[in-house]
Formats: structure tokens, C-alpha cells, sequence
């Protein structure tokens, strides 16, 4: 018989087998008879045609003091140049943006940094001219 110590509980636990978990946007359905590992249904309060409109980004808002820095490889290949562009715009446009002049498309970005100090540094580092 196993030792029973400290205070003698009063109610036994009871383990239930169906339950729901609501959250604001899913309900979650629990039930051991059909999956004892987790919840077997999700239900989302929110329909999936809704999407939250993208933000918008103002290009100029930028410190002067601050620009942005981009060192890129022209293309995936091997031999590919290594080329760095400093930005004048807002570090948020220019991770969203679809294009940048000066920038190819097939570009593959290395880094991005803020600021005058990563414009020496990236030119160490990468060996720039």
C-alpha cells in the first residue's frame, strides 16, 4: 500500500475526458477517446479572407545621421561580385520594398546595418573599395 503523506485530499482529482479550451480567436476541442495527446479539432472564430492591412511605411522618416547599408552579391553564384549600396531611407522600407535602384533583383543580401560605422566596417570585412 503506497504511503500517503501530508494532508488527505477531500475530493479526489477526477480526469476528464471531453473539454473545450476557448481562446479570442480559436477553440480547441480536447477528447482522450480520440486523440490522447492533444486536441483533436481547432475551430477559428476569424474568417480566413480577413487579412490586417499591410503597414505603411514612410520612406523618409530617417535620421541623418543614419543611413542604411546594404552589402549584397550580385548573384548566387560563386564568383559573384560583392557590392555594398548605402541607402538614404528608413531601414523599415527598405527591408519591404519590392525594388531598390541599384540593387539587382537576383541579388542575394549578406548584411544590413544603420548607421556611418558599418560603412567602414563592411569595407573591412569584405575587402571594398
Amino acid at each position: 500500500m503506497a504511503e500517503n503523506r501530508g494532508r488527505p485530499s477531500e475530493k479526489p482529482a477526477v480526469a476528464l475526458d471531453q473539454w473545450v479550451m476557448e481562446t479570442e480567436d480559436q477553440t480547441w476541442y480536447f477528447d482522450r477517446s480520440k486523440s490522447a495527446n492533444g486536441c483533436w479539432k481547432v475551430v477559428n472564430k476569424y474568417e480566413s479572407g480577413n487579412k490586417q492591412p499591410k503597414p505603411k511605411i514612410d520612406q523618409r522618416l530617417y535620421h541623418k545621421n543614419c543611413p542604411t547599408v546594404v552589402v549584397f552579391n550580385t548573384s548566387n553564384r560563386s564568383n559573384a561580385k560583392t557590392k555594398m549600396k548605402v541607402i538614404n531611407k528608413n531601414i523599415d522600407y527598405v527591408l519591404s520594398a519590392k525594388k531598390i535602384p541599384g540593387i539587382p533583383d537576383i541579388a542575394e543580401w549578406l548584411e544590413v546595418g544603420v548607421g556611418k560605422s558599418f560603412i567602414d566596417k563592411y569595407k573591412q570585412k569584405y575587402n571594398l573599395a
